[in-house]
């Protein structure tokens, strides 16, 4: 079941949102988004990389203003919400292609959704993280692009002798031939 909320951040003004890094890239004015916005202060990390930081700083600006207005609010989430979206990535098989900022921001999202009155959305262009979410019953929303359509889960698999290995062997070398192990969405 997904839980893919209406996409226009203007339509939010009694909403709790959540911005991935992606979104943020996208270069967003905070000052017209209804609604409170929240973040990790992982994001921070993932936008000041040395090869984009002057192609960033206007985006960097904006977030500075946007924290110092209150408008977001960086916020880190309890360790139980993490593990829980820890456990719940390893179920969809998606765990090994989440970043600790995704992870962060998705464990965020479901501790505001569990202590704020308000309704939250995760605003993200990530498929494994609308995923997980999905999983979590979580509202999320894509922004300028498709989200996911249906739940997936994955497996983890040899692509050339086709042996299914453990979720975290992703990336790692098979046993039995020496590829490289790849995932995919596990057959029904």
């Amino acid at each position: 079941m997904t839980v893919q909320k209406n996409n226009a951040l203007n339509n939010n003004e009694d909403k709790i949102l959540v911005l991935d890094t992606n979104i943020f890239l996208l270069g967003i004015d905070f000052n017209v988004i209804k609604g409170q916005l929240y973040s990790v202060p992982g994001i921070l990390d993932e936008i000041k990389v040395e090869r984009y930081i002057e192609k960033n700083r206007n985006i960097l600006n904006r977030i500075e203003y946007a924290l110092s207005s209150e408008k977001l609010i960086l916020m880190s989430p309890g360790k139980k919400f993490i593990e829980e979206v820890r456990q719940v990535g390893q179920k969809t098989g998606d765990l090994n292609v989440l970043s600790e900022t995704d992870l962060n921001l998705i464990a965020l999202t479901l501790e505001l959704e569990r202590t704020k009155e308000n309704n939250v959305i995760l605003y993200t262009n990530d498929y494994s993280m609308e995923n997980v979410c999905s999983e979590l019953n979580l509202g999320f929303s894509p922004l300028a692009k498709e989200g996911i359509k249906k739940r997936i889960n994955y497996e983890v698999y040899c692509p050339y002798c086709q042996e299914i290995h453990p979720s975290e062997d992703l990336g790692k070398k098979c046993e039995i031939c020496g590829s490289k192990l790849k995932r995919r969405p596990k057959k029904n």
